[in-house]
Formats: structure tokens, C-alpha cells, sequence
């Protein structure tokens, strides 16, 4: 990066030379001469400023760019939108689906949290950003260098991104939106994991190992419905000519067919906003309010938000400003589906692929689950209730439901005094409360279970057959955060100095209370009981002894306080030149035993120099030009360690006496992790912005992070030991490095329009200091955590090399001087020889190209990912009689004779071998490149002519549609795999949204 500027300002120099042999009238720039950019404003969230007079680095989301995508998470309306910014969906295992890990220029940690700050109107955010309605947001802006973000110190250390809601505007008349969407989406792709055979290829499996006489009838254990079908046929319970119509009937079935059509649904959210702002010369307001009515994929869960805004301001003379405002959330979730992944529950046999959910009538049919069918069928001539589960009937004797608020206030006086000061007070105070409920009736499987489980030898019932209520416990929280701030600001002929100093308080407190739980529930005259005794073991049934299940009894207090003093400045000459600098002071109770790491001071510094506007610049055909260098410290913060020990209560299960186990021995010298980072950047415009870019090379070395640090054994802490004792401690180091490239083209002007944005990143992290581990086995590495070293990234992943497949025998060949011996040749494998990859994409980004003509816009964005690997699942010799589990449709790409090494690196068929499965599952041949192209979303819109909407009084009418999720257009890998979701059950749906906005 350093030579390309060098590059560029030779070459300037070179124009400055040429131009001063030239007839010179004039070597004043003027007004008219300097182009003319369009002014975006940056908040901070201390401070705005226009863009082109900062010296940071920041990425602005207008709210148009906001409203081109739907939905009701506004972070996810960021993607492939925002350089810098990526989504990292890692965490989604089969249909454990998470939020994505947002990464600001990569990472600056290793063992802490890695997400960005969340500032939302000026104060730290810690709620559920689903709360926050996309309606309500005026623009978002991510802070991405230490001169952007180390106004907010010692947390800052990973991006801040500020979200700032809508206002009101003085003087400005009513003004009323109304928007409204309906999005639909598909149903899941069940057919996209590979880890599912055929049905009749899988009984087969079970068909083999009953003949071998592998299962056993138990009453404790649910076999496969075939293996149950086995037994009958054998038992004589069964006639031939019913077995071979039973079994054809097997053959046949799909589960994941039945599912699509019982388990799950399209997707159907309902989004609604009304939004009324305008103001008077003293005072103006906003007013809105959002319901999100949403209808889950899966058949039985779905969601519900209420938005509730108010927002005043208020001036009783010219000085003098007070604000107040109101937010108000509430949302309702019910859980009563099931997906096919949870019919596994507490099952021996995991569910088979010929599972059948309902009969040729689509009537409900019972599973194997828990227990031997055997005994199920026949608890009724026990004198017991019914044991069957029959997913699809059974959630509608359930109703699981989650409710959560949140109520947040902002108040705030500015007094503005001798012409170029300003002082502003303000204060946030947030509150919410979360719990769940569980509400079986009476024929549920969960009552029916509980019941039976527990009815005596005698017939005693001591779970009473009646509903059953639990409640979890009350999730509080009550924030507080208070600021204090001078601002200052003059221009002094062609001097512009603008300066603040303040300070503020947060404080917050996180409560978990315990629930409870009722027997015996009649909901309609709201009466139950609790009275039993809980330390009692009973008899169970079929076998065993169990107490009964206590109320939830765990409770949690966190207080965390933080107090902060901060001072930022900026100067500029001739609206060429730009300093800036900030210092910030942060201090927290997390830490306190030496007083001098209870704080910790951060600064930055920052350079802007607009070379366009010197007079020696004469490059016609760049009118704009400006560089820009910044260098400063922000911090991160780990919540999980603390300075003192830290030890766990229980109850010892066999004598139940109370417990405790040291968890944790502290760290007195504990203090903020430190990132320091240098930011260079390069703005440039052509004439009348036909291309408009950027260009920013940047370094973050981390110091001080937290990481576990391998002692000696007599120290007492010895890691992945029971119990387990870490010593968690400052002394980490880490380096990222990484380019963003912003490019904004006007390819056609005039009534038909096309715009081309294209947003490239380059981020690459290294450990620079970390203490391992010298006797790690080679295992380690391939678990988790995996151990890090010093050199490779921390998001690296392990591998063995591959040699192919034995020409004669299918097996994977390793060096000669260890035969077919895999356990000597993973024994004698030296860690440090690991062949390494990248599980997070380095080079990243997406082009949007935009159309328009007229009224109708239409624009769409792909992304792309590359440089990075996952390694994907396979089959081992011998896993296809384990566990459904262990199933892989790499089944039918395995060596079957000589040749075959050629097309496919799987394993023949043959005996189990837990040294060469291993040796598989580690090596490059499950290693895959992760590089792809995605269509990522497309978006369009018809705006009605002013004429048409001013029959109805409006003054805009716009029609859009928008669809995501749209699939991949190419990708490195063969197996059909998308590199987002490598070892999910299915990746995101597709879906489509269709709404209304109109603006009166």
C-alpha cells in the first residue's frame, strides 16, 4: 500500500512540473472548480461530522440502501452491503441455526468476545438487536480504524457499528408512512445434507446385523422399525405375506418427505410500520409504531414484535434544547414445532430414513422413541397410560411459549453559551424481562411419560395425570448510562477547530430468578400443586430408580460498572488539511485488585489532506483526491475471567451433601486487552462522480488478550483435567492485516440509469505470541480447542497429508516403512508437520449493480468468497452398520476395484478400523476449498407518477419487491455443498417479499 502511495504522489509531481511550463491565468482553486461531492454526515455516537472532513474510517448505510431488503433484523440488512463487514455462519450444525458472527475487519482477539460494539442513539447497546424495528433506523454507521472508534475506548477493539434512529425536523411540516410486507418463504431443502442413505440400501444394513443377531429386545431400548418388523416376523407375531407387504411399505419411505409435509411449512412474515414525524420552529417530534407477525418454516413455531416509538424535542429559547424519547418492545414466541433432527431425542437408534410420521390416510402414526415398542404397545394392558409418541399429533397437546420486553428511555438537555460552546447532558435507562413457559395437557407424550415413568408396582401414581406447567426463570436487566459533554466548534477565517471533552457512568445490573413448576395444572381455575419430595428416589418404570425432577432452583446476579472520561479534537486549514486526535480513559469494576489496571487510556491520531484543492494539482481528469492516515489504541474486554477465583456449587448426586469445585484461579493482574491499530486510506472522484472509490490498507496488532497459559503441574492448573482449573491471563499477542476497496461507477446517466458498487476486503490474522503445549498429542489438534500456534492464523484448521488410495486393496496409503499400520504412522506423525488451512474466507466482497428508468428501480448483489477451506464429512469402512448418524452418501463413491483410486478418494468397504477412519477424517481429502459466487438478493421497486399519487393525496406511492437467498452461481467444491453451510441439515431458504410504502 505504502508504494502505491508513493506512486501516486510521484506521478502527481510529475503533473505539478508539466503544468508549471504552461500559461497560467489563474492558480486559484475556486469554488466552482472542485467537485462537488454529495455531503454524508457521520455519527459517531459522540459526535456528527460530514465524511469528507474525517480522517477515520467509516462505512455509511443510508436508509435507502436500509429499505432495498426486508425482514426484521437490522443487521442482517447489512450484508453485502458494507465493506469490511462478514457474516460468519460457522456455528450452523445440522438444524442448529445461530445468528451470524459479525467480523469488522476481521479479529482482534482470541479468546474473548469478537463481536463489534452495538451503539444504538448514541449509548451501548446489549439487548436483542431483534428488538430494534428496520423502520425506525435513520442510517447505520460502521466505525472501522482506531480514529473512528476509540471514542469508545476500551471496547471498541473489534468495530463499532451505530445505528441512529429517525427524527423528527424543526419546521417541517406532518409527514405520515406507511409501510407494509408480506415476505414468503420456502420450505427447507431436507434433500441437501449428504448423511442419508436410501431406505431399502439402509435396511439392508439392519437386515445384515439381525441375522448376525447384533440387536437385542429390550424394554429400556426403541429399536428400528425394521429391526422391530425382524423380530415380529421371527417371533411368529407376524405372517410372511404381512412382513413382505410392511417391509415394500418401508422400502418406499422417505422421511424426509413426510417431513416436508408434516414437520414443515413456508415461512410467512407480515410486516407492518407506521411512521408520523414533522415539527414547529420550537419543537419536533416522531412517532411510530411496528408489528412483525411471523410464521416460522417449521409447523408450530412462530414469532410476534410490537414497536412502540415516541421521540420529542423540545426548544424553550434559541440556547436551550431538552429531548426525551421512548422505545417500547414486546415480543411473543411459541415453540410447539418439531423438526426432524428432534426425533432423535434420547434415542439409542437415531431416527432411520424410512421412518413413516403418518399412514396412507395421513393419520399420526407412532415412532420408535425412548422405549421398546414391545412394552410400549402393551403398557395399557399394564395398567398404564398410553405410551406411544406420535410426533405429529403430540405438539398439539403442547404449547411452549417465550415472552421478553424491553423498554428503553433516552432524556438529554443541550445548552449552547457563548456563540461557539454547546454542553449536553444525557441519560439512557433500559429495562427488560424475559421467561418461557412449557404447557403439556394431559395427553401429551411428556405427561403420559412422566406418569407412567412413575406409577408404582401397586398402581400408585405418584405424577398425578393431569397437565403439567414449567416455568423458567425471570431473565432482568436494568441499565443505566449517563453522559456529560462539552462540545466546541469555530471557523476562524479559513481555520475550522471543533473540539469535545465529557465523561460518563454505565452501570449494569442482570438478574436470573428461578421457576418453578406445577403438577396437575387446570388452567382454567389456575390451580396446581408442587408439594412433593424431591430427594426421594422411586421405583422407575420399566427399570431403575429416579427422584422427581425439582423446580429450576439457580439464580445469577452480574454488576458491571464502567466510568469513562474521553476528549476528542479536530482542526482544519483551508478545508485541505484535517487533524484530529482523541484520548479516553475507561474504567471498570471487572477489575480491581492493583489499582493501576483499573483503567487503561486510549488515543488516537489522524491525518487528512485533500490534495485536490492544493493549487499545483492539475489533474483535470481526477478532481478529487485526498489521503488520509490515522494511528490509535482501543480495547476489548473478557467478561468470563475474573481477578478472583472462582468456584461452582452443586449437591453431590449419591450422599447430597453440597459441593464445590474450583473452576477458576483467578487473574489479580487481569486488565483490557489492547489493539492498536494504523489505518492508511485514499479517496478519489472523477468528474461528476462518474467513478467514485476508495482505498484502505490497515494493521491491527492486539496485545495483551486473554489466552489460557500452560503452567507448571504443581501450580495446580493443569488444563483438560476434571476438575477443570484454567489460568486465564494477559499475554497474547495477535497481528490482522487487511485492504478494503470501495469502487462506486456510473455507467450510464440520464433517464436510464446503471450503477456498478463494488466492495472488496482483504483480512488475514496471525498469532504472534501464545504459549502451548510442547507434549500436545497429535489428537489435539484436532479437537476443540484446536491449539493455536505462533505464526498461523487463529482461525486455522489441521489436516494430514493424503496419498491417495491403495491401487489393489481401496485403503488410503500412507509411507511404506509403516505397512498398513495407521495407528504406529499417527502415532509417529510430528504435530509440527500439520498441513494448514483458513476455515474464514480472507478475500470477500459483492457488486451491486442498480437500474434505473423512470419509476422503476431494480438492483442485485452478489457476493463472493474465497481463499478459505471447510472439511466436510464422508463415510468410514464399516460406519454404515453403527448409527444412522454415521450414514454418508459417499457410500456409493467408494473404491470397489482397481481403477477406481482414479475418481474417488473414499475408502473401500471392509472391517471397522478406528486407525485408519481416523487417518481419513484428518487428512486433505476431506479438506475442501470454500471459494463460491452467491446470489445473494435482488431487489425492485415501481414508484407511481407524483400525479397519480396526489389523487389520494400522497405524496409518494412505491411498490417493491425483494428476494434473497437465491442461491449459489458457482462454487469450488463437487459435492454439491454450500461453503456458508458445510455441515447444517439445510442452508437458509429462499424467500420472497412483496410491499407498499406510501408517504402522505
Amino acid at each position: 500500500m505504502y508504494k502505491y502511495i508513493l506512486l501516486l504522489i510521484a506521478y502527481m509531481s510529475i503533473q505539478f512540473c508539466h503544468a508549471q511550463n504552461k500559461p497560467q491565468a489563474d492558480t486559484s482553486k475556486t469554488k466552482k472548480d472542485t467537485i462537488n461531492l454529495k455531503e454524508v454526515t457521520i455519527n459517531t455516537g459522540y459526535y456528527q461530522i460530514p465524511k469528507e472532513r474525517a480522517t477515520g474510517s467509516f462505512d455509511y448505510i443510508s436508509k435507502e440502501m436500509i429499505n432495498r431488503s426486508t425482514g426484521s433484523n437490522i443487521i442482517a440488512r447489512l450484508e453485502g452491503i458494507s465493506s469490511s463487514l462478514n457474516f460468519d455462519r460457522r456455528k450452523n450444525n445440522r438444524e442448529l441455526s445461530s445468528t451470524p458472527a459479525l467480523r469488522v475487519r476481521g479479529l482482534s482477539t482470541i479468546a474473548s468476545d469478537e463481536s463489534p460494539l452495538i451503539v444504538v442513539d448514541n449509548f451501548p447497546y446489549e439487548g436483542n438487536i431483534d428488538n430494534i424495528n428496520p423502520n425506525d433506523v435513520e442510517s447505520v454507521t460502521i466505525l472501522k480504524d482506531a480514529a473512528a472508534a476509540s471514542i469508545w475506548g476500551a471496547r471498541a477493539g473489534n468495530g463499532v457499528i451505530v445505528i441512529t434512529t429517525k427524527q423528527g425536523r424543526f419546521n417541517q411540516k406532518t409527514s405520515i408512512s406507511l409501510n407494509s410486507n408480506v415476505t414468503l418463504g420456502n420450505r427447507p431443502n431436507l434433500y441437501y445434507s449428504k448423511k442419508w442413505l436410501p431406505s431399502a440400501i439402509v435396511m439392508g444394513f439392519e437386515k445384515e446385523l439381525f441375522d448376525k443377531n447384533t440387536y437385542s429386545q429390550t424394554v429400556e431400548t426403541a429399536l428400528p422399525a425394521y429391526v422391530d418388523l425382524l423380530f415380529a416376523l421371527k417371533n411368529n407375531a407376524i405372517s410372511q405375506v404381512g412382513f413382505n407387504r410392511q417391509e415394500n411399505i418401508l422400502q418406499n419411505t422417505d422421511a424426509r418427505q413426510q417431513a416436508l409435509a408434516y414437520l414443515y411449512q413456508q415461512s410467512i412474515n407480515q410486516q407492518y410500520s407506521l411512521g408520523i414525524n414533522g415539527g414547529e420552529k420550537a419543537y419536533k417530534y416522531y412517532l411510530s409504531a411496528g408489528l412483525d407477525n411471523n410464521r416460522s418454516f417449521i409447523i408450530g413455531n412462530s414469532n410476534r414484535r410490537l414497536n412502540l416509538n415516541l421521540q420529542n424535542t423540545f426548544k424553550p429559547f434559541n440556547a436551550l434544547e431538552l429531548t426525551g424519547g421512548i422505545w417500547y418492545t414486546r415480543s411473543n414466541s411459541v415453540n410447539n414445532g418439531i423438526t426432524i433432527s428432534q426425533l432423535d431425542y434420547e434415542n439409542a437408534y437415531p431416527i432411520s430414513p424410512y421412518t413413516r410420521l403418518v399412514d396412507e390416510q395421513g393419520n399420526a402414526l407412532a415412532i420408535p422413541y425412548q422405549l421398546g415398542q414391545n412394552y410400549v404397545q402393551n403398557a395399557e394392558s399394564l395398567g398404564l397410560l398410553n405410551w406411544t409418541y406420535k410426533p405429529v399429533e403430540d405438539r398439539n397437546h403442547i404449547n411452549n411459549n417465550g415472552q421478553s420486553s424491553e423498554l428503553r428511555m433516552n432524556a438529554g438537555a443541550k445548552f449552547s453559551f457563548l456563540r461557539y460552546f454547546n454542553a449536553n447532558f444525557t441519560y439512557q435507562y433500559i429495562t427488560t424481562l424475559s421467561n418461557g413457559k412449557n404447557h403439556f395437557d394431559k395427553n401429551s407424550y411428556e405427561v403420559r411419560n412422566m406418569v407412567n415413568s412413575y406409577t408404582q408396582a401397586n398402581g400408585t401414581r405418584i405424577i398425578p395425570y393431569g397437565d403439567i406447567l414449567r416455568q423458567s426463570g425471570n431473565n432482568e436487566s436494568n441499565i443505566h448510562s449517563g453522559r456529560a459533554q462539552l462540545n466546541y466548534q469555530q471557523s476562524i477565517g479559513r481555520h475550522n477547530i471543533t473540539g469535545l471533552a465529557g465523561t460518563e457512568l454505565r452501570q449494569v445490573v442482570q438478574s436470573i430468578n428461578p421457576g418453578y413448576v406445577i403438577y396437575n395444572y387446570n388452567p382454567a381455575v389456575l390451580t396446581g400443586s408442587n408439594a412433593y419430595n424431591y430427594e426421594q428416589a422411586y421405583p422407575q418404570r420399566p427399570s431403575g430408580s429416579r427422584t422427581i425432577p425439582a423446580p429450576p432452583s439457580a439464580m445469577a446476579s452480574y454488576t458491571d460498572r464502567y466510568f469513562s472520561w474521553f476528549a476528542n479534537a479536530a482542526y482544519s486549514y483551508k478545508e485541505r488539511y484535517t487533524l484530529s486526535g482523541s484520548i479516553r480513559w475507561d474504567g471498570s469494576n471487572l477489575f480491581g485488585v492493583k489499582t493501576n489496571q483499573k483503567g487503561v487510556p486510549l488515543w488516537s491520531a489522524g491525518l487528512g489532506w485533500e490534495i485536490s484543492k492544493e493549487n499545483f494539482y492539475k489533474a483535470d481528469w481526477l478532481p478529487y483526491l485526498k489521503i488520509r492516515a490515522t494511528y490509535g489504541s482501543a480495547g476489548n474486554v473478557n467478561k468470563a475471567v475474573t481477578t478472583y477465583p472462582v468456584i461452582s456449587y452443586g449437591t453431590e448426586s449419591s450422599t447430597k451433601l453440597p459441593i464445590t469445585q474450583i473452576r477458576s484461579a483467578g487473574n489479580p493482574a487481569l486488565r483490557w486487552e489492547l489493539v492498536n491499530t494504523t489505518n492508511l486510506g485514499i479517496d478519489v472522484a472523477t468528474p461528476n462522480k462518474r467513478i467514485q472509490g476508495s482505498v484502505e490498507y490497515y494493521v491491527k496488532n492486539a496485545s495483551d488478550l486473554i489466552g489460557q497459559k500452560f503452567m507448571a503441574p504443581s501450580s495446580g492448573i493443569v488444563p483438560n483435567v476434571v476438575p477443570l482449573v484454567t489460568n486465564l491471563i494477559n499475554y497474547a499477542n495477535l497481528q490482522t492485516r487487511g485492504l478494503d476497496v470501495q469502487l462506486n461507477t456510473q455507467n450510464l446517466t440520464g433517464q436510464f440509469k446503471w450503477e456498478t458498487n463494488l466492495l472488496f476486503s482483504y483480512v488475514r490474522n496471525k498469532v504472534t505470541n501464545y504459549s502451548n503445549s510442547a507434549t500436545n498429542a497429535l489428537s489435539f489438534y484436532f479437537g476443540t480447542p484446536i491449539p493455536l500456534q505462533v505464526g498461523l492464523s487463529r482461525d486455522v484448521t489441521y489436516y494430514l497429508p493424503w496419498h491417495g488410495l491403495n491401487h489393489n486393496t481401496g485403503k488410503p496409503n500412507i509411507p511404506e516403512q509403516y505397512g498398513s499400520d495407521y495407528k504406529a504412522y499417527l502415532d509417529a506423525y510430528p504435530a509440527n508437520s500439520l498441513l494448514n488451512g483458513v476455515t474464514i474466507p480472507p478475500y470477500f466482497g459483492s457488486v451491486r449493480n442498480s437500474f434505473s428508468f423512470k419509476g422503476i428501480q431494480l438492483s442485485a448483489v452478489i457476493s463472493f468468497k474465497t481463499g478459505y477451506v471447510f472439511k466436510r464429512e464422508s463415510i468410514y469402512p464399516s460406519s454404515e452398520y453403527t448409527l444412522p448418524q454415521n450414514f454418508h452418501a459417499d457410500y456409493f463413491k467408494r473404491w470397489k476395484q482397481p481403477g477406481d483410486e482414479r475418481f474417488t478418494d473414499v475408502p473401500a468397504a471392509g472391517q471397522a478400523d478406528t486407525y485408519l477412519s481416523q487417518y481419513y477424517s484428518r487428512s486433505a481429502a476431506l479438506i475442501t476449498k470454500g471459494d463460491h459466487i452467491r446470489l445473494q438478493d435482488i431487489s425492485i421497486s415501481y414508484t407511481l407518477p407524483a400525479s397519480i399519487a396526489k389523487t389520494i393525496k400522497a405524496s409518494q406511492i412505491r411498490f417493491y419487491a425483494y428476494a434473497r437467498n437465491l442461491g449459489i452461481l458457482w462454487r469450488a467444491n463437487k459435492q454439491g455443498l454450500d461453503p456458508e453451510y458445510p455441515n447444517a441439515s439445510y442452508p437458509d431458504p429462499a424467500s420472497y417479499a412483496f410491499g407498499l410504502n406510501v408517504s402522505f
